[in-house]
């Protein structure tokens, strides 16, 4: 084993993904049969914000604290500093610490850079503006640097060609960068951080799967994510061929990524119908209906973007966007905006609500039996329903709602108000096609560094002992 180590994260790679198109890879193919490479787990949300910070520390989301975008929002809306959340608990800070060089590049939701006992440099990735920071302007010329900007956001079959243009210009960009500025440096750590697997798989899903409701036939992008893949497996080999004689390689990956979840499970219908909710006006009521219904009909003749941008330009759209106008204000218990259509939601159970510990964890205990019981087409949905303590424990557990839940892949959560079905459509699937897994991947040149690491939860420690 090697004093020094790379650790490359891209984002989204899959692990059930590269085994099912095992025979179109190299060195995967050769690390796989070989036990380099498997599947590592996410943490709960599959989400990148909470897995990056989770492998960045060591902390599960409950004590860590971040699980959805809305964490970096100030009251009134605006990205703070992201780095605020992690300093001085990142491991190459701790590696640092011991006398360590590092070379941290482009890690996602840790900017602006900080001091490191070396290197830093970070863009920006949830602003518009992508301002790219570092702690050594004097080895780091950032007139010249480029990283990419902010690209479109689902883009149209149209822009489509031009969007993977600029994606690649801006991956190549991130890896020519990191070498250019780490050969030579003499780093014990190097760290590299690429988000477009994640971007190309959310947007591209549906080009390239025929079992994908939106698939247009006789595309000219069905290759595209197995392409994708395929230039991830020659960097990779770019690093082993330039750094292994000095450096440990490690690639993983915060999260996994499939088909977006076509079906979808109408939780608030359903904590109606058992009782558990109620909506109190009708009017309000009927313009869900009307909403949902238009986006339904759009949905079906695949036009939900035009619409979409349609209505946006009324005053009343971001009123009637989510159901939560429906109901006077949130009670005891409600469905919280924890889950977006992913195969993961959570139901609120405020203990405020109940005269006894007795009373609220009965309440608990049948939301979670009567949701292990729904049903669709007669098989069961939810792959399991638990309490969020027997998930995680930490200091910030209480940012989970009180009950979460994983169902199974083929089903997302939609909040909205159907009628009395309680299953439909993602209207939203033809726009973002793609969507998270839980499974991702992890990879090495060394087979014994990461034998016993199946979860992100691990890969601090894992850095750590490396030092």
């Amino acid at each position: 084993m090697k004093n020094k180590t790379i650790l490359m994260v891209l984002d989204g790679l899959d692990f059930s993904y590269i085994v099912k198109n095992i025979e179109s890879f190299t060195l995967f193919k050769e690390w796989y049969e070989k036990g380099q490479l498997h599947a590592l787990e996410s943490v709960v949300p599959a989400d990148s914000i909470p897995s990056w910070i989770t492998i960045y520390t060591g902390m599960n989301p409950a004590e860590h604290g971040v699980l959805e975008t809305i964490d970096y929002l100030n009251k009134k809306q605006q990205i703070q500093g992201q780095s605020a959340v992690i300093k001085g608990k990142s491991f190459w800070d701790k590696i640092g610490s011991k006398g360590k060089r590092v070379f941290i590049f482009n890690p996602f939701i840790a900017s602006p850079a900080w001091d490191v006992n070396g290197v830093m440099v970070c863009r920006s990735t949830l602003e518009e503006k992508n301002e790219l920071t570092t702690n050594r302007p004097d080895i780091v010329d950032l007139s010249v640097l480029d990283l990419g900007g902010t690209l479109k956001n689902n883009p149209t079959m149209k822009e489509l060609p031009h969007f993977l243009e600029e994606t690649w210009k801006m991956t190549d960009s991130q890896f020519d960068n990191f070498h250019k500025y780490f050969k030579g440096g003499n780093f014990d750590l190097g760290f590299l951080g690429v988000t477009t697997p994640d971007r190309l798989q959310h947007i591209t899903w549906k080009y390239t799967d025929p079992e994908d409701r939106c698939f247009p036939k006789n595309n000219s992008f069905q290759n595209v994510i197995k392409e994708g893949y395929k230039y991830f497996e020659k960097q990779v080999q770019k690093m082993v061929d330039l750094y292994s004689e000095e450096y440990n390689i490690i690639v993983i990956s915060d999260h996994g990524h499939g088909r977006r979840c076509q079906k979808v499970f109408y939780i608030n219908q359903w904590l109606i119908q058992n009782g558990f909710i109620k909506n109190k006006s009708k009017k309000k009521r009927a313009v869900e209906y009307a909403k949902n219904a238009t986006l339904t009909f759009l949905a079906r003749i695949h036009c939900v973007q035009k619409g979409s941008n349609f209505f946006k330009k009324f005053k009343f759209a971001h009123k009637v966007k989510n159901a939560e106008h429906v109901f006077k204000n949130k009670g005891t218990i409600y469905a919280p905006n924890f889950d977006g259509v992913n195969p993961f939601g959570g139901i609120a159970v405020k203990r405020s609500g109940f005269d006894s510990d007795e009373e609220y964890e009965a309440k608990r205990q049948e939301i979670i039996d009567k949701l292990l019981q729904v049903k669709h087409n007669g098989k069961p949905i939810m792959l399991w329903v638990k309490r969020r303590e027997d998930i995680y424990n930490g200091v910030k557990v209480e940012n989970y709602p009180e009950i979460v839940y994983r169902m199974d892949n083929d089903y997302g959560v939609d909040r909205g108000i159907y009628g009395k079905r309680i299953f439909g459509i993602s209207p939203f699937h033809e726009i973002i096609s793609g969507g998270h897994r839980f499974e991702g991947v992890i990879m090495s040149t060394d087979e014994s560094i990461i034998k016993d690491v199946d979860s992100v939860l691990k890969i601090h420690n894992t850095m750590c002992n490396l030092f």
